[in-house]
């Protein structure tokens, strides 16, 4: 067992007398945090913002062509009619008609996914202005920061008009929905035919006999094809993040070491009066861990300062955040190691050198 006595003596009067200086490894320490926790919350958000695109249609089954996608991220029409005659048979079916294009806004492009829309979708919310009312007239999701209230632009060559923005209605992450008169939009995009890429079905009861070339997916399968769009954005964010813990473990443990060689006159006379190795193995470890505390507490109100940073991260739940300070303390420990590692192979001689 440790001589907590020791131990003691170990961490804290160097703590102290070194305060500045482990303020700067916290400081250091915390602002890689806190970039790792506001990827960690970037990369959360796909899973929010998939599930907000998907309550903005509704929808506990969608029917779909065979071999698309899915009904959020697939163009492919369905046979006509079809939507009439599920409504005939008493199912209640909404017909959804998406399609990717862009709009030229001062002459520069910027990449959105149509709705022709009847303004029926059951989760859209309006946050400014009116939905369109006719011909000409658009309501833009608010990601699209090109375009505001009152704004004109061009869509397959004909004029519209922002009349209203809507929340949530994005994909992955950056592509905003623009909703225009469904008959408008398959006017424009699809030759004139009344065509559609999905129908959305309310409820999981049975469904009547379907034509070929058509499937059903249940709501967690369109769920996980927004999802897989961004799958490869979020490998990339956290290999990033593994990327940023080991820097933080090479800074802390650098500067953890240098104080170690700096007490290696300190070790020795500890030693000499009856320490052990692992007195100064705990004493180093919460000295580190100390640092570790201050660290992740800082990277916390760092992440918030900075968020405005990131237009595309929607929060910074506490569940993403609080992981943050134990993570901070394992790392500080993890890289007091190599400072351990000195201060055990320091001869009690050295004392009295």
């Amino acid at each position: 067992m440790p001589q907590w006595g020791f131990v003691w003596m170990v961490a804290w009067p160097d703590f102290r007398a070194r305060l500045q200086r482990f303020l700067v490894i916290g400081l250091g320490m915390a602002l890689v945090l806190a970039i790792t926790l506001l990827l960690s919350a970037f990369s959360e958000g796909f899973q929010l913002r998939s599930e907000q695109l998907l309550n903005v249609f509704g929808g506990d089954q969608f029917i779909v062509a065979e071999g698309s996608s899915g009904p959020m991220t697939s163009s492919t029409p369905l046979p006509p009619g079809l939507t009439e005659t599920l409504l005939d048979s008493g199912v209640e079916a909404r017909p959804m008609f998406l399609t990717p294009n862009a709009v030229s806004v001062n002459g520069a492009p910027a990449g959105v996914i149509v709705v022709g829309s009847a303004g029926d979708e059951p989760g859209i919310r309006l946050t400014a202005g009116r939905m369109f009312d006719g011909p000409g007239e658009a309501v833009t999701d608010e990601a699209l920061v090109e375009l505001e209230l009152g704004d004109e632009f061009v869509l397959a060559g004909r004029p519209f008009t922002v009349v209203g923005t809507v929340e949530h209605a994005t994909w992955d992450v950056a592509t905003a929905g623009l909703f225009i008169d469904r008959n408008e939009a398959q006017d424009m995009l699809a030759g004139g035919q009344h065509v559609v890429t999905a129908i959305a079905i309310e409820g999981n009861g049975e469904l009547p006999a379907l034509p070929a070339g058509v499937t059903v997916q249940t709501r967690q399968q369109a769920f996980d094809d927004v999802v897989s769009r961004t799958a490869d954005t979020k490998r990339s964010i956290d290999a990033f993040k593994v990327t940023l813990w080991v820097l933080a473990i090479v800074i802390v443990g650098a500067v953890l070491y240098l104080a170690a060689i700096e007490r290696v006159r300190d070790f020795a006379i500890f030693k000499a009066t009856g320490a052990s190795n692992l007195d100064l193995v705990f004493g180093l470890g919460i000295q580190a861990a100390i640092v570790g505390v201050i660290a992740g507490v800082l990277s916390i109100g760092l992440a918030h300062l900075m968020k405005p940073v990131y237009p595309g991260l929607l929060s910074l739940p506490f569940t993403v955040a609080w992981p943050v300070v134990p993570v901070s303390v394992v790392i500080a420990v993890l890289s007091s190691i190599v400072g351990v590692r000195r201060a055990i192979k320091v001869d009690p001689s050295q004392a009295f050198g």
